[in-house]
């Protein structure tokens, strides 16, 4: 049990860690759109949701790595407590536009992220 503990925190930092450099990438080429890098790594986070579901059904894969990937690397990669901060932050200064748009592009594409890969994958 405390190797599932560890794996999940490797997994995790990992996650931290790529989600940090996102946003550094995102901020150096759109400062002032900061939001970006949560899009960016929910997509990100779908798209490879969607490739561990596909390749684990050639591949079975042990309890310990699904345990790292998903509950550790992608819980940590993609996190909706940033997403909904974002969110909240845009209805607070009336940009309702721009909220509306964040909140449909992060729902849309992080399920067409998916969706579309599972159906180029022909699942």
């Amino acid at each position: 049990m405390l190797i599932t503990y560890l794996l999940v925190a490797v997994g995790g930092s990992l996650g931290a860690v790529t989600r940090f450099v996102a946003n550094n990438i995102v901020s150096i080429q759109t400062p002032d759109k900061p939001y970006l890098s949560t899009l960016l790594v929910n997509v990100i986070g779908s798209l490879l949701l969607g490739f561990f579901y596909y390749a684990s059904s050639f591949i079975d894969f042990k309890t310990n790595l699904r345990d790292f990937f998903i509950i550790g690397y992608l819980g940590s990669l993609t996190t909706f407590s940033t997403f909904s901060f974002e969110f909240a932050k845009m209805i607070n200064d009336k940009d309702f536009s721009r909220a509306f748009g964040y909140l449909s592009f992060n729902i849309l594409l992080g399920f067409f992220s998916v969706y579309l890969f599972l159906k180029l994958i022909k699942i």
